[in-house]
Order: C-alpha cells, then sequence, then structure tokens
C-alpha cells in the first residue's frame, strides 16, 4: 500500500533534513533505501546506526511523510488495494479466498502432513505465471525453518502446470535458518530480495523456532517478545511493498475435550493470531485435507476440500 510511485528511485539525500553525511551514516547501518527506513522504528535506527535521537526521528518522519499517505478516504483504498490477485493452483482454494491470496499475511495451521509445506512450494510455482493465468510473473523467497524445502518437488509441482525445463527454479530463493536469530537474518535478506523481483514469501514455519529455544512457562515473555517483533517485520514488509506472506504454523494438542472446540490450537497464541491478516486451517481426514477459513477481515467463513498429490495440491470433491 505504498504512495510512493515505484518507478521513480528516491535516493536518501532527496529526503528534507538528511544531508550526505547522514545518508552516509544511515547506509552504513544497512539502510539503503527510503522504503527501509520508513519501515525502521526509532528505538531500532538508534541501535543500527551512528544518528543522535533527533536526527533518527527527524530521518524517519521524512521517509514517512515522503511515502506514507496520512489520510484517504475509503474508496481511495479499494482502489490502491485493487490489484491481482495469486492463485493456489487450486480452483477450490482460490474460490475459497475470492480469487486468490493478496498482499498480506495468510497463515496456514495444520499438524504434520496435512499439506501445508507442499501449498507453500505450490505457490512458489504459480507466483511465477503472467497475471493473465492467475500469476504475479514474480519470484518467491523461502524462509526455511524446519529442512522442508525441496528443489526436486518444486519441480514435480511446475511439470504438472506445464513447464518443461528448471528454469523456475532461478526465481525461487530460499534462506535456510537454523535458529530464531537466523531467522531474523531471513527477514532482513528478503527484504533486499523483495526490492528486486520478489512478490512472495514464504516463511515454513514462523513458530518452530521460537518454541524450541523458548520450551518453558517462564520464558514466555521472552517468546512472544520476540515472535511479536517477527511479526511485525512481516507486516511492514506488506505495507510497503505489497507482498504476499504465506506462514505455516504448527498445532498444539489440547487435552480438555470441550464440545465444540477443536482438539488442537495454533502455535503463539494471540500473537501470531493478531498479527497474520487470513487464517487457513488445514486438516486431514478420509484421505483429502479439509482447508477452513478460519479469520478474514474479508471473506466468509466457509470450508472446501483439496489432496495431495504428485502434481502438488489439487482439487478433491466437497464431502457430503
Amino acid at each position: 500500500m505504498s504512495g510512493m510511485d515505484d518507478e521513480v528511485e528516491i535516493e536518501l539525500e532527496d529526503l528534507a533534513g538528511i544531508g550526505s553525511s547522514t545518508a552516509d551514516k544511515l547506509r552504513r547501518a544497512g539502510i539503503s533505501s527510503v522504503k527501509e527506513l520508513v519501515a525502521m522504528p526509532v528505538k531500532e535506527l538508534l541501535e543500527r546506526s551512528e544518528l543522535g535521537e533527533g536526527k533518527a526521528e527527524e530521518a524517519t518522519k521524512s521517509a514517512r511523510d515522503l511515502v506514507l499517505p496520512k489520510v484517504v478516504t475509503a474508496r481511495d483504498f479499494l482502489e490502491r488495494r485493487n490489484m491481482p490477485k495469486l492463485t493456489t493452483g487450486t480452483k477450490n482454494i482460490d474460490g475459497l479466498m475470492d480469487g486468490g491470496l493478496e498482499p498480506g499475511i495468510t497463515e496456514l495451521i495444520g499438524a504434520y502432513g496435512s499439506g501445508k509445506t507442499q501449498l507453500c512450494l505450490q505457490l512458489c510455482v504459480t507466483v511465477q505465471f503472467t497475471k493473465n493465468r492467475g500469476g504475479l510473473n514474480g519470484a518467491a523467497f523461502y524462509i526455511d525453518t524446519e529442512d522442508t524445502f525441496k528443489s526436486e518437488r518444486l519441480l514435480q509441482i511446475a511439470k504438472r502446470f506445464g513447464f518443461e525445463d528448471d528454469q523456475l527454479l532461478d526465481r525461487v530463493y530460499s534462506f535456510r535458518a537454523i535458529n530464531s536469530d537466523h531467522q531474523f537474518e531471513g527477514l532482513r535478506q528478503a527484504v533486499e530480495y523483495t526490492k528486486k523481483s520478489v512478490r512472495l514469501l514464504v516463511v515454513d514455519s514462523i513458530t518452530s523456532h521460537f518454541r524450541n529455544e523458548y520450551p518453558s512457562r517462564e520464558n514466555l515473555v521472552l517468546r512472544q517478545q520476540r515472535l511479536n517483533s517477527f511479526v511485525h517485520g512481516l507486516q511492514r514488509l506488506v505495507t510497503l511493498y505489497d507482498l504476499i506472506v504465506v506462514v505455516t504454523n504448527q498445532v498444539l494438542d489440547v487435552p480438555e475435550m470441550i464440545p465444540g472446540v477443536r482438539p488442537a490450537r495454533p502455535v503463539g497464541g494471540n500473537m501470531v493470531a493478531h498479527g497474520s491478516t487470513f487464517r487457513l486451517w488445514l486438516e486431514r481426514t478420509k484421505g483429502k485435507t479439509r482447508v477452513t477459513c478460519i479469520d478474514s477481515p474479508k471473506h466468509a467463513r466457509g470450508m472446501t476440500y483439496v489432496m495431495l498429490t504428485e502434481g502438488g495440491v489439487e482439487d478433491a470433491e466437497e464431502e457430503d
């Protein structure tokens, strides 16, 4: 939802109150674009750069004033968000999401084997489709925290969609995050690639490292703080680059069987729930996967069915 024309390259020196000396300090801190400066909280900017508090506040305000619109009407907002959607490669899920995925964070929740990773890999293929096929003619960046990213699987899925060679692999960038600190580094790397051609960012899974590194209740507050920081980093990318972000999330068994309540709940609690724009729950049932839209600001609650095949995630008949 950027208010800045992507065709016009604006340098840091073009900002009000930012001279060459301040711009050099920003670049030494790893901030090379106005959009990056917009996304940077003053506290973080102070930690990363040589700027004083007054200059840091001035720099971020100048960037926001240039890039972000102050007040817009609902009509303006609708027109600016009226952009192509990304097909999931299945008519059933596309129908559930009114045509496909759109800018925002889509959370895929499910147990092991429910098809979360398979759908993520399939999206890495469909994002490369031309727009008249439901794609975005863009690249994908995949932050892999569980060693589930497989190029061979991408080729199997691509074959189903008519890709005859392996050139599509050159437009899927994989980052293997080995711990939560490294996962943040993956997010910083994703920013650099998003400036170029990436239109889809996948995090598979978003909670795994945080869950493993902060296991006890006494570490819960710190875990949620760090997880919240990561989610906010994703939200900034969505806002500044109209990026489609897809994250997978694990589930926890719920020992108390309460009538009408699922016997499992997503990991991450309210931090992930509130940070996600759209939430899809994937459940294996009778050889198929039931996909339920459990939360969305614009879609009706509904469900559909898909199946996992050699060619990826395909439509399945709905149960009677």
